[in-house]
């Protein structure tokens, strides 16, 4: 008798571990949920449903906590400036910059973030201060993305020197597994008085970690009068002074181009489609398949975009939901045929 209380107490206290542990999720159900989030940075967090964040300029945030998308989607994300906080970001030769950050997160420090979608985000900056921004985080520092979908827009006008535009993560060390990105992303270099440190990736623009089955469709535009660091999967490899060792780069799947000009007398032009340049050795790079086209021009009077028409003329074409798929508005050219979709309305079903 007494071995069998002892199993039901037991058994309590197991079921009331695991209540507590679902419990111990702060759950996320509105945008203004979402920005609470910001209040409390370190906290665990849960995505109950997917969220319409069109009607707002979201302000980008850190984040420190653990964020579980539970497999639902924050769509329409707009963001056109930066977060208020900055961190010290360093080039290839370990020079420092204050920079700031543009992305749903402005910096993951220590953070964990998994099992979520982003569709239709637009990330826009003209910056005059140093500056990353892609869609999830501008920047992550030892923190962990794993099962993150992104879908969407990033360009950036720059004006400074150490800049950079991505897909999932901006600049930083950590861990990117089974990401998927599927983006635009264009590069502006308007610093004609000193050279800039540009970074484009899709997944990652600049820094170092495990990178792993992953998947990108790239569709990149860099005009740079400084240095290139462009890859379809990694712009640089580099750990720039982050205390963060090597680790593999495998089995990532890397489709599309980057389109780009390099002015510079003291050219470079790194551009590759696993990782741009690597001033760190991966300890593995197997099992990575690519379909990538690196298109150099050597023409610097034209800026680089995805619209070829001087005038572009767009027209309009709204497709409702259905029981099963997505809403959405396209926008196309009716001159060279380019086209980019917003205003995204879930299934009715």
């Amino acid at each position: 008798m007494k071995r069998l209380v002892c199993v039901l107490i037991c058994m309590l206290l197991a079921s009331s571990a695991i209540s507590f542990a679902e419990d111990a999720y702060i759950p996320v159900y509105t945008l203004d949920d979402l920005a609470a989030m910001g209040r409390s940075p370190w906290g665990r967090y849960r995505l109950m449903n997917d969220i319409d964040m069109g009607s707002v300029e979201w302000v980008p945030m850190p984040f420190s906590g653990e964020f579980d998308g539970g497999g639902h989607c924050l769509y329409n994300l707009r963001v056109v400036a930066p977060g208020p906080d900055s961190r010290i970001t360093r080039d290839g030769n370990r020079k420092e910059y204050d920079t700031v950050f543009l992305g749903l997160f402005s910096v993951l420090d220590g953070a964990s973030v998994h099992n979520l979608r982003i569709t239709g985000a637009y990330v826009a900056t003209e910056n005059t201060g140093h500056c990353f921004a892609a869609i999830l985080a501008g920047m992550m520092d030892r923190s962990s993305v794993s099962a993150v979908f992104v879908s969407g827009r990033v360009h950036m006008t720059n004006r400074a020197v150490m800049a950079g535009v991505a897909g999932v993560v901006g600049y930083g060390c950590g861990t990117l597994d089974r990401c998927e990105a599927r983006v635009e992303l264009v590069f502006e270099d308007r610093n004609l008085e000193s050279r800039c440190e540009e970074f484009m990736g899709g997944i990652l623009a600049c820094g170092i970690g495990t990178v792993n089955a992953c998947s990108v469709d790239i569709d990149g535009y860099d005009s740079c009068h400084g240095y290139v660091h462009n890859g379809g999967l990694v712009g640089m490899y580099y750990h720039c002074g982050m205390e963060y060792d090597e680790a593999p780069v495998t089995n990532n799947i890397i489709s599309g181009r980057i389109t780009f000009f390099e002015e510079n007398p003291d050219r470079r032009a790194y551009c590759e489609a696993t990782v741009g340049e690597p001033l760190s050795k991966p300890t593995r790079t197997n099992g990575n398949i690519d379909t990538f086209e690196s298109q150099e021009t050597k023409n610097y009077d034209v800026v680089l975009l995805p619209e070829t028409c001087e005038v572009p003329a767009y027209e309009t074409l709204v497709t409702p939901p259905t029981a099963a798929s997505w809403g959405y508005t396209q926008h196309r050219c009716s001159g060279c045929g380019y086209h980019w979709t917003d205003s995204y309305t879930p299934p009715r079903g």
